[in-house]
């Protein structure tokens, strides 16, 4: 038994993502506590990256992207913010142009009516503070030569795109099939999770995360029984993990999750999203 959790529009968006990021993180960030709780701005990620001329030695360079994260006292994530770093070499110049955090977003300037070309060092305000984890950070700028760049950094938090669940006497079981943005790629996994009924439990076998395209199917197992099958009385949850094939013709994505029942039933859910 499947469940169809999206909509055809939705299934068009999460190819696209495969090029950018479609389907990932559109939740509302929960705001603090209260009007008066503290916030402080944390290290995410940064991502930097060397650049040579066309005679792949002469340097041109090192561009970085840098993202940080705004927590509260209570330890709530906020809003995000980036900038970019240059470091010019060899009379080489660096110009920033626009950012975003997600595709299908407006472009921004880095810099209020354009940025000049840089040839020395240089960092830039940091962007407006972003609330919707819709996406990673990603920079776009040019050289002096006429060639392009471009930098992500970040990664957005887990998207639910389809979810199967599951009542027994030993509790409740669900299976979900999620998506993100990290960085410039895609990845995707499977959820397990259990919530336990009174003296119920459940033995976990396996999760798995995985495609059709083009009549061609790849996936990923987890064995949760290696080393051994371990029997979960208490609320569980288990993932699996895998970088997202190109979705071009695919015409499913998938998550399963199989498990043993006290009544020695081994049950498998699925959560699919297909076209």
């Amino acid at each position: 038994m499947r469940i169809i959790a999206t909509t055809r529009r939705t299934r068009k968006n999460l190819a696209a993502f495969a090029v950018t990021a479609a389907l990932v993180g559109a939740g509302t960030v929960a705001g603090a506590s209260s009007a008066s709780a503290a916030t402080t701005w944390q290290a995410m990620d940064k991502v930097c990256k060397s650049y040579t001329a066309l005679d792949g030695v002469t340097q041109k360079g090192q561009i970085c992207a840098e993202v940080q994260k705004r927590v509260t006292d209570s330890g709530s994530v906020t809003g995000w913010r980036g900038r970019v770093i240059l470091s010019p070499l060899n009379g080489y110049g660096m110009k920033p142009t626009t950012y975003h955090w997600s595709t299908g977003e407006p472009l921004a300037q880095v810099c209020a009516g354009g940025c000049t070309m840089k040839t020395a060092a240089w960092t830039s305000a940091w962007s407006p503070v972003q609330t919707l984890n819709s996406g990673p950070y990603k920079v776009r700028g040019e050289f002096n030569d006429g060639s392009v760049w471009d930098l992500h950094a970040s990664w957005s938090r887990w998207s639910t795109g389809a979810e199967k669940c599951a009542t027994y006497a030993a509790g409740k079981v669900c299976v979900q099939y999620q998506s993100r943005g990290y960085r410039e790629i895609h990845q995707e996994r499977s959820r397990l999770t259990y919530t336990p009924a009174s003296g119920g439990y459940i033995i976990p076998r396996s999760i798995k995360i995985g495609s059709i395209i083009d009549g061609v199917s790849t996936s990923k197992t987890l064995d949760l029984c290696d080393p051994s099958c371990t029997k979960r009385t208490s609320a569980y949850s288990a993932t699996v993990t895998r970088t997202t094939p190109n979705p071009v013709g695919t015409t499913e994505y998938y998550a399963t999750g199989t498990f043993k029942r006290p009544s020695g039933t081994t049950s498998t859910l699925k959560a699919a999203i297909t076209d």
